[in-house]
């Protein structure tokens, strides 16, 4: 058996399955509010679906699509229809090559009309495909067939010169007109000449065909819903053409249409160049921040979506038991140890720097050392070593970070250290009674103690560690492919280790790390635009994530498990905003919906999260806690390419009251720790 061929997640990508396979592997949300519920594909009001690469629209959109619903249904499938309410007619927008569709020396305004009519030919052909495919058995299809295609060509504003009389021949002429075009489209770059004649109006067909299925009995009240997805690859005229078939729509039919969040080029309709209208003409669902609005419901979908991977029985399995083992998944990944003060995980640490000076106190000693010519009561060697023993926990190496945080602190805010260091080895004394929250020194454990054990790791060249099935589904921001890529990645290290994924023991933490790096390394590459504008967003990223991290590693952080950002955007460059927008549409960054006040104003600041996804590649946290506000001046030398110049020059200024020997202590004025309100 070849276990990297057997890896259930090769498969990420839903125009990867097959229509079994997107049957088989559906899993909805818990607690009966499922994702029909919101889509609502009966209603006759449009949807566009929108969502970062990944979020589950194309698995969503063909899971409606007339295929799968041939394959969930058993019994007479004419009733099951009916009782749906809908017939899903699934196209994907790239499988027209649309580009086709434009140039070769020919004006905008012929494009569209040959577009709008091939557009027209295409969904009438799938449309009549499925009804004949559905009706064709029956008796009453027999009857009527005549009649049904006769009142079809009378769409036409031409009349065929050898009108059809069945179904089959009905859609055989579609089709060899769709031939005629694409033989047409094709040769005019050599031709010179586009010779199509359009022979019907726009929407005559789309329209026209649902009104005339209702002769059937047995589809009568059964609205045709157009699935159209992946939208991104139209041109914006073409765009413009969709939207003004939900603008025009009529009959009983209705259109749910797939988009990436940076795929919308524009909302005009060629209805006077008016726009579509959200909420009167058409709904819009954010499915991954839908799937993100509610981390409990998404993590327990993901659980089930990864055990129907595990376990290849989704099809066959019930939700309940599938739910049970997604909540036995945590016994398979070797997770981080929380117990006592991270004794477990940081006893290697202790083994490692036994007999010697940790280096958080080697680092601390230098600074002393360096403080020398300024006020300080620790006037030597010896007393600086007096001093560090009063930081000394030997067996809990966390807790000598937060004394020395605290420490550095009490040197930021200019008090005697040599009583600082008393005082806050009588806190730590304390704290290790009574773990006490509400106490000072339980605050600051509780608010950094993640991001000190990451200090730790980092100062003695030990990788971070991202482990745990919760860990993966939270780094998915609401992306469900990118949790399979992640456990893809994983399964392919625990095999590599001589590990049996799924089968054995748990993944051990050096397959879950390579896996999680090699999958971030995959999301920064391919969430990226084209040419210079995608090269100059990635280099933004990459300096955002450097604040953050400088911040974090920082002797004195002036915020916890720092991994958001807040900016007064009314006062930052037209450029940066937009640079801020186009990474939100391509999921590097997160908007927090509730925005963050602003401390001193009570001004609500737009708020992002880099996406999880990206931690690895910075050492930075996946959950957030504080935001640091970010001011236009350096905003703008992040995401502005007029100001990129000024960043190294900003971020040492803003980081300079973070770390000893704290000369700039006027320019964090405002940035002083508050252990209060800095959750989320």
């Amino acid at each position: 058996m070849n276990l990297l061929q057997d890896n259930p997640f090769n498969l990420t990508k839903a125009n990867d399955y097959s229509d079994a396979q997107i049957n088989d592997y559906w899993v909805d949300m818990p607690d009966g509010n499922g994702f029909l519920s919101i889509l609502k594909p009966a209603s006759p009001m449009p949807t566009l679906i929108l969502g970062g690469k990944g979020s589950g629209k194309t698995h969503l959109m063909r899971y409606c699509s007339y295929e799968i619903q041939k394959l969930r249904h058993s019994g007479t499938l004419q009733e099951s229809i009916k009782k749906e309410g809908y017939l899903g007619i699934y196209t994907r927008c790239e499988g027209l090559n649309a580009n086709r569709f434009e140039a070769k020396g020919q004006s905008p305004d012929v494009w569209r009309s040959v577009f709008e009519y091939y557009m027209e030919l295409f969904l009438a052909d799938l449309l009549l495909a499925h009804v004949r495919d559905l009706l064709k058995p029956t008796r009453e299809f027999k009857e009527m067939e005549v009649a049904f295609c006769r009142s079809v060509l009378k769409l036409f504003d031409e009349e065929q010169p050898a009108p059809s009389a069945t179904l089959d021949s009905l859609i055989a002429s579609l089709r060899d007109l769709r031939r005629d075009i694409d033989v047409g489209v094709n040769n005019c770059a050599i031709t010179g000449k586009l010779r199509v004649r359009v022979r019907i109006s726009r929407s005559r067909l789309i329209f026209g065909i649902p009104k005339a299925i209702q002769v059937f009995r047995q589809l009568r009240g059964v609205r045709v819903l157009y699935l159209i997805d992946e939208l991104e690859n139209f041109s914006e005229d073409q765009q413009k053409y969709v939207f003004t078939l939900v603008r025009e729509r009529s009959g009983p039919c209705s259109m749910k249409i797939g988009s990436r969040l940076y795929g919308i080029k524009t909302y005009s309709t060629f209805s006077g160049d008016e726009e579509i209208k959200e909420g009167s003409e058409y709904e819009k669902l954010l499915l991954d921040e839908h799937l993100r609005a509610n981390p409990t419901r998404y993590n327990s979908f993901a659980r089930r979506l990864v055990a129907s991977k595990i376990f290849d029985k989704a099809g066959q399995t019930d939700q309940k038991v599938l739910e049970a083992k997604g909540s036995a998944l945590d016994q398979m990944f070797d997770e981080r140890k929380k117990d006592k003060f991270y004794e477990a995980e940081t006893k290697p640490l202790v083994k490692k720097y036994e007999g010697r000076e940790p280096p958080h106190f080697q680092k601390l000693r230098k600074n002393l050392v360096a403080k020398f010519g300024q006020p300080t009561r620790a006037r030597n060697v010896g007393e600086i070593s007096t001093l560090l023993q009063k930081l000394s926990v030997p067996r809990f190496p966390l807790l000598e970070k937060v004394n020395t945080m605290l420490l550095y602190r009490a040197w930021s805010d200019g008090e005697d250290l040599t009583k600082a260091a008393v005082q806050i080895s009588d806190m730590c004394a304390e704290f290790q009674k009574h773990h006490s929250a509400q106490m000072l020194y339980g605050r600051v454990y509780s608010h950094f103690s993640q991001d000190l054990l990451a200090q730790l790791f980092r100062e003695s060249d030990i990788p971070q560690r991202y482990c745990g099935i919760d860990s993966f589904i939270h780094m998915s921001m609401g992306l469900p492919r990118l949790l399979l890529i992640i456990l893809k990645h994983i399964h392919n290290w625990a095999v590599f280790n001589n590990e049996r994924p799924f089968t054995g023991a748990p993944i051990s933490a050096e397959s879950q790390q390579k896996g999680i790096a090699q999958a971030a390394s995959w999301f920064f590459d391919d969430a990226r635009s084209k040419g210079e504008e995608g090269a100059f967003l990635q280099e933004c990223i990459k300096r955002l994530a450097q604040l953050f991290r400088e911040v974090r590693f920082s002797d004195k952080p002036v915020e916890c498990s720092l991994c958001s950002f807040s900016a007064d955007f009314s006062k930052v460059s037209a450029k940066a905003r937009a640079t801020v927008e186009l990474a939100e549409k391509y999921s590097l960054l997160i908007r927090i919906p509730r925005g963050q006040r602003d401390r001193n104003s009570m001004r609500v600041d737009a708020k992002f999260q880099i996406n999880s996804m990206l931690a690895p590649l910075w050492d930075l946290p996946i959950y957030r806690r504080g935001a640091l506000p970010i001011d236009p001046e350096l905003m703008e030398a992040i995401f502005d390419p007029a100001s990129v110049r000024k960043f190294d020059k900003l971020l040492a200024k803003r980081i300079s009251g973070m770390n000893a020997p704290f000369q700039d202590k006027k320019s964090t004025e405002q940035e002083l720790f508050d252990l209060v309100g800095t959750n989320d």
